[in-house]
C-alpha cells in the first residue's frame, strides 16, 4: 500500500475543539464539555421553584449530554424550557436553546441546531452576556464544520475569536487564555479540512502547546497535541520534526489509560515513515504493536484498522498467506463491531480516549458509522484482491459482492451527509441576515443611548449637528439601500430559474421509479445532486470562472440528456485565447436559454437535435452563443397556447431583468440578441442566442 492512502485514512479529525458549555467544572472525560455533579443535582431538584428549577434543569440537561445520555438530556431541557417560558425568565429560555443545539449537533440535525443556536444567541445578546455569545458563535462555527461549511466555520470562528478577545471595562479580555486557545485549535483544524495554510495549522498547534506548558494544561491534552504537532510537520514534509514529536508524544507517563490508548497512535505513525521510506521490516515492527494491544483490550474500529493495514502491507510484499490471515481478522472485528453496534467490546472502554475526539465531544453516531463502513469497503476489497490472487473463484466472488455491498452502504451514508450540507449551505443565508440584524439592533440601540445624552446638553448647535448627522446617515443609507437592492435583486433573479428546472427534474426521478427503473433513477440522482450543489455554490457569487460556469452547463445537458434519451446532442466551443480559470462571467445566464432551447425548441422536433454552444473572446468582450436547430419560437408558442393556455415562460423575461440590473452596476454593459434561424426554404429552422460579456478578472 502506498503511502498516500495510509495517510488518508488515518488523517486526525480532532473535530472536538469547536465546542464547548458555559458552566463552571470540568469532567473527568471531556475537556471543554463542563458539568456538575448529577446525584448532587437530582437531589437538590425537589425542592427548588421558579427561576432555581430551571438553572438546575439546564445544568442536568448539559451534565447528561456529557455523559451520552441524550434522551435524559432532551428531557430536563424541555422540562427547563417550559418552566422558563412559564415565569418568563429569559436566561433560562436561552440556556435551554442551547442545549436543544447540542443535542441536535449530536444527532446530525444541523439545521435544527442552527435553529436553536441562532435563537440562544439572540437572548444571550439582549442579556449582554458577552462571554455566552463568544460560546454560541463558537457553536454555531461547530455546527458548520460537522456539517461540512468550512467557510462558514471560518467566518464564525474569527467572529467568536473577536468577540473574546473584547475589553471589558476594566481592561481585561471577555475570554481566557483556553478560550483563544480552544479557538485557535479550531481554525487550525478547519484550514486543515481545507488543505490549505499547513504552516498556520502548525504555528496554532506550536502555540497550543507553549500555552499548555505556561498554564499546567493536563497531561492527555498535552501528550494528544504533541502527537498532532507531528502529523503537522508530516505533512509539510517535515519527516525528521514529525519523529522528534511523534518520540515527545511518547515519552509521556501512562498516569492514565488514555494516555496509554494514545500512545499507539504515534507508534502507527512511526510504522507509516518507515514503511513510506521503504523500510518494511520496521513498519511491520511498529505496526503490530498497535494491531496486538487493541485487539487484546477490545478498541474494535482501531483493532480494525491495524489489523488492515498490515494486511495491506503483506498483500504488496506477496505475503498471501499472512495478508489474509489479518485481512480475515480484520473482518471478525467488523462483524462484531455490527453486532454490538459500538466502536468497544466493554462498555468500560467507552471513557478511554483513543481517537482524540473524545477528550472534547462525543463523536456523532452517523459519523462513526461511515468511519467503520469505509474500514469495512477497504477490508472487503482486500480480501477480494488476496482470493482472486489465489484462484479461488468462490471466494474472490464473494469478497467482490461484499464489498460492493459495503460501497453502496458507504455511499448511501456520504449521501445523507451531503444532503445535510446542501442543507446546511442553502439555509446559512438567512441565518446570517438573523446575525446582521442582531448586529443592527445593537447599533440601534447605542445610537439611542448617545441621542439620549446629547438631548440632555440641548442646544442649538446639538440640534444643528443632529441635522446634519442625519442628512449624511441618510444619505450613506440610501446609497447601502440601492446597493444591497441590487445585489437583492440579483439573487432573486436567479432563485427564479431554481424552481422550474428542479420541478421538471424531481418529475423525471419520479418518472423512473414509478417505470421501476432504479438504473436511470440512480444516474438520473446523481446528476441531479452534483448539478444542485454547484448552482447552490455559484448562485452566492456574482461573478464565477470559465470553467465552473461551463462545468455547470455540461453537467445540465448531460442531466437533460438523461431525461430527454437520444432527443438531442450538444457541442461546446471556447476560444483558446480564454483563460477558463482566470476570466468571469456572471453564473447561470445560460441556464435558461438552453432550458427554452429543450423545452420548447427540440422537445417537439420529431428528429433528433442539436444545441451548440460558443464562447469566443473578441478584444474585451466575451462572445457566448447558445444555437439550438429546434422548431423555432413561434411554432413552440403555438404548441405552448394549446397545451397549456394558462402557461408563461419566465426565462427570457428574467434573463434580461438580471441583465438590467447587472448593467446598473458595471462601466461596460451586457448585450442579449435573439436571432430567429431560417433553412434555405425560409422556414423556421431554431434561434440562436447571443450574450456580448465585458471580461472579469479575479
Amino acid at each position: 500500500m502506498k503511502f498516500a492512502k495510509f495517510l488518508y485514512r488515518h488523517k486526525i479529525l480532532i473535530i472536538s475543539l469547536l465546542i464547548s458549555f458555559s458552566l463552571q467544572s470540568f469532567s473527568q472525560k471531556y475537556l471543554y464539555l463542563e458539568s456538575y455533579n448529577v446525584d448532587s443535582l437530582l437531589l437538590i431538584l425537589p425542592g427548588q421553584l421558579g427561576e432555581e428549577r430551571v438553572n438546575t434543569l439546564n445544568t442536568l440537561a448539559a451534565s447528561y449530554f456529557c455523559y451520552e445520555e441524550f434522551d435524559l438530556s432532551q428531557q430536563y431541557a424541555e422540562d427547563a424550557m417550559n418552566l422558563a417560558k412559564e415565569h418568563d425568565f429569559q436566561e433560562g429560555m436561552a440556556a435551554a436553546y442551547r442545549n436543544f443545539g447540542h443535542i441536535n449537533y449530536y444527532r446530525s440535525k444541523y439545521t435544527d441546531a442552527l435553529n436553536n443556536l441562532f435563537e440562544s444567541l439572540r437572548l444571550y445578546v439582549e442579556l449582554d452576556k458577552k462571554h455566552t455569545v463568544a460560546d454560541i458563535y463558537y457553536d454555531i462555527a461547530a455546527t458548520h464544520y460537522f456539517a461540512g461549511n468550512f467557510e462558514k466555520t471560518l467566518e464564525y470562528g474569527n467572529i467568536a475569536l473577536a468577540k473574546f478577545r473584547e475589553r471589558l471595562e476594566g481592561g481585561a479580555m471577555v475570554g481566557s487564555v483556553r478560550d483563544t486557545i480552544k479557538v485557535l485549535g479550531g481554525l487550525a483544524l478547519t484550514y486543515n479540512r481545507l488543505d490549505i495554510n499547513r504552516d498556520t495549522q502548525l504555528e496554532i498547534r506550536l502555540k497550543h502547546l507553549e500555552a499548555g506548558r505556561r498554564h499546567n494544561f493536563g497531561m492527555t491534552e498535552m501528550m494528544l497535541i504533541t502527537f498532532l504537532a507531528g502529523t503537522d510537520f508530516y505533512l509539510l514534509g517535515e519527516t525528521d520534526s514529525a519523529k522528534v514529536y511523534f518520540e515527545k508524544a511518547l515519552a509521556y507517563p501512562n498516569v492514565n489509560p488514555s494516555i496509554e490508548a494514545l500512545k499507539y497512535r504515534p507508534i502507527s505513525w512511526l510504522g507509516y515513515l518507515h514503511y513510506a521510506a521503504g523500510d518494511v521490516d520496521s513498519a511491520i515492527f511498529y505496526l503490530r504493536k498497535p494491531y496486538d494491544w487493541y485487539n487484546e483490550k477490545g478498541f474494535l474500529y482501531w483493532a480494525m484498522d491495524a489489523s488492515r493495514n498490515l494486511g495491506s502491507i503483506y498483500y504488496q510484499n506477496n505475503e498471501l498467506n499472512t495478508s489474509e490471515n489479518y485481512y480475515q481478522q480484520s473482518e471478525r472485528v467488523f462483524k462484531e463491531w455490527l453486532q454490538r453496534n459500538s466502536w468497544y467490546r466493554h462498555d468500560s472502554l467507552k471513557n478511554i480516549v483513543t481517537y482524540g475526539t473524545e477528550l472534547y465531544f462525543p463523536i456523532p453516531p452517523s459519523r462513526i458509522k461511515e468511519m467503520m463502513w469505509q474500514q469495512g469497503k477497504f477490508m472487503y476489497y482486500g480480501l477480494y484482491q488476496i482470493n482472486a490472487a489465489k484462484k479461488r473463484t468462490g471466494e474472490a466472488l464473494k469478497y467482490h459482492i461484499a464489498y460492493s455491498s459495503a460501497k453502496d452502504t458507504l455511499n448511501k451514508l456520504q449521501r445523507i451527509r451531503e444532503t445535510i450540507e446542501l442543507q446546511i449551505r442553502y439555509e446559512s443565508e438567512s441565518k446570517d441576515q438573523q446575525i446582521q440584524t442582531l448586529s443592527l439592533e445593537n447599533e440601534l440601540k447605542e445610537s439611542r443611548l448617545h441621542q439620549t445624552r446629547f438631548f440632555l446638553f440641548g442646544s442649538v448647535g446639538f440640534f444643528i449637528l443632529i441635522l446634519m448627522f442625519g442628512f449624511i446617515l441618510f444619505r450613506q443609507n440610501k446609497l447601502k439601500a440601492d446597493q444591497q437592492m441590487l445585489v437583492l435583486q440579483q439573487k432573486l433573479f436567479r432563485s427564479q430559474m431554481n424552481p422550474h428546472f428542479i420541478f421538471n427534474s424531481l418529475a423525471s426521478i419520479q418518472n423512473f421509479i414509478v417505470r421501476q427503473d432504479s438504473r436511470k433513477a440512480n444516474i438520473f440522482l446523481s446528476k441531479f445532486s452534483e448539478l444542485v450543489r454547484s448552482i447552490l455554490d455559484n448562485s452566492t457569487q456574482e461573478y464565477i470562472t470559465f470553467d465552473k460556469e461551463i462545468s455547470t452547463i455540461q453537467n445540465y445537458l448531460e442531466l437533460q440528456k438523461v431525461r430527454y434519451i437520444e432527443k438531442f446532442d450538444y457541442s461546446i466551443d471556447i476560444d483558446e485565447a480564454i483563460d477558463a480559470e482566470s476570466m468571469k462571467i456572471p453564473p447561470m445566464l445560460a441556464q435558461p436559454i438552453i432550458e427554452n432551447a429543450i423545452e420548447h425548441g427540440i422537445k417537439h422536433k420529431e428528429t433528433k437535435g442539436h444545441i451548440s454552444i460558443l464562447f469566443k473572446l473578441e478584444g474585451s468582450l466575451v462572445v457566448f452563443k447558445v444555437e439550438d436547430d429546434g422548431i423555432g419560437r413561434e411554432a413552440a408558442m403555438d404548441i405552448m397556447f394549446k397545451q397549456n393556455k394558462g402557461h408563461k415562460s419566465l426565462a427570457t423575461a428574467i434573463t434580461r431583468e438580471r441583465i438590467q440590473v447587472l448593467n446598473k452596476r458595471m462601466k461596460n454593459k451586457i448585450s442579449m440578441q435573439i436571432l430567429d434561424l431560417k433553412n434555405e426554404k425560409n422556414e423556421p429552422a431554431g434561434t440562436r442566442v447571443t450574450f456580448e460579456i465585458p471580461v472579469v478578472f479575479s
